[in-house]
């Protein structure tokens, strides 16, 4: 069975690794921001997954059992409140971009859009109160035990991120079409997805059932 950390460490390098293989092309010149997304954003989530699991491995390594300071009362040091800090901090850029995404998919109309950036939103928030939980603990060994626990809300967060943005790099096109995310089938979910999609492409934006991504420009 894989560790929690060692699963971590793989899932990060899952998600980078979809972006290197195949990556959308840039956006053309003159076009909106709103109009590439979400892969304008998942370009920018793919690096903060990946800082977050490298700020995890950071926190985990602060925390040096050979230290002298009694584990009972010595707190929460500043090396390993530092590095929670620095994960929070990465964790809160994280929810606001799933909730950007979120609202900019309840303006467009399309619910399952803004669903499947609302369970975004709210693992990120679930991670920060994990890390807030590390930051506020007043002994060393509550510290730790909350710094541990981090692992199963990364990996949700994670998990997340790709049952929304999972194989859209390797997404191709023709001119003039709409790339789709379409919802997955509730058999297909695996457990820890409660709403994930699978990116294709379609003719015309009426015929995508999940939620619309770039429109591909023409020759």
């Amino acid at each position: 069975m894989t560790e929690p950390r060692g699963l971590v460490a793989w899932l990060a390098l899952t998600v980078l690794s979809t972006t290197l293989i195949a990556a959308p092309e840039r956006m053309p010149r003159g076009t909106r921001v709103s109009e590439q997304e979400p892969f304008h954003s998942f370009r920018i989530l793919d690096g903060k997954m990946t800082l977050l699991a490298h700020q995890q491995d950071a926190l985990k390594s602060a925390f040096n059992p050979g230290q002298t300071r009694s584990r009972s009362k010595a707190g929460t040091s500043r090396r390993p409140a530092r590095a929670a800090r620095r994960m929070n901090s990465t964790a809160a850029g994280i929810g606001r971009i799933a909730a950007e995404l979120e609202g900019l998919y309840q303006t467009r109309h399309q619910p399952f859009g803004a669903q499947v950036f609302k369970v975004l939103r709210i693992r990120a928030e679930e991670l920060q109160r994990g890390v807030n939980a590390v930051i506020k603990a007043q002994t060393r060994s509550a510290a730790e035990h909350a710094a541990k626990s981090l692992d199963s809300r990364v990996v949700s967060l994670v998990v997340q991120f790709q049952a929304a943005s999972g194989g859209y790099g390797a997404v191709r096109c023709p001119p003039g079409a709409w790339t789709c995310c379409e919802p997955k089938r509730s058999k297909d979910l695996l457990q820890s997805e409660p709403v994930a999609c699978i990116w294709g492409c379609v003719r015309t934006s009426q015929t995508c059932t999940g939620f619309l991504g770039p429109r591909i420009a023409g020759p």
